[in-house]
């Protein structure tokens, strides 16, 4: 059996897990610390600050716990936090396709 899993930490205490469509975010920074979102329904906005990025994740549609979750990915970080986001965006456009064709 193959996983579709992919996990990267970003700045010692964010772990983000990509997991088939659903993205889990687990992180003492926030409360209630551990959050669940389709992968369809998340939001990247980066904005490059010297080396590092400020990243802002955030949902759209839904009404949820949080709505924004801020955190800065240091430049060592950023090919691992990219290719999370890709493989994030990989299971957006799987998600919607097969929604489109039930």
């Amino acid at each position: 059996m193959t996983t579709n899993r992919h996990r990267v930490r970003i700045d010692g205490d964010i772990l983000l897990t990509l997991d088939g469509d659903i993205v889990t975010i687990a992180t003492p920074r926030y409360e209630p610390g551990i959050f669940f979102v389709h992968a369809e329904l998340m939001e990247v906005h980066v904005v490059p600050k010297g080396e590092d990025w400020k990243v802002k994740l955030k949902t759209t549609g839904v009404t949820v716990p949080f709505q924004v979750l801020p955190f800065t990915v240091p430049a060592a970080q950023i090919p691992a936090f990219t290719a999370f986001v890709d493989r994030a965006k990989e299971a957006r456009e799987r998600s919607l396709r097969e929604t489109s064709s039930t």
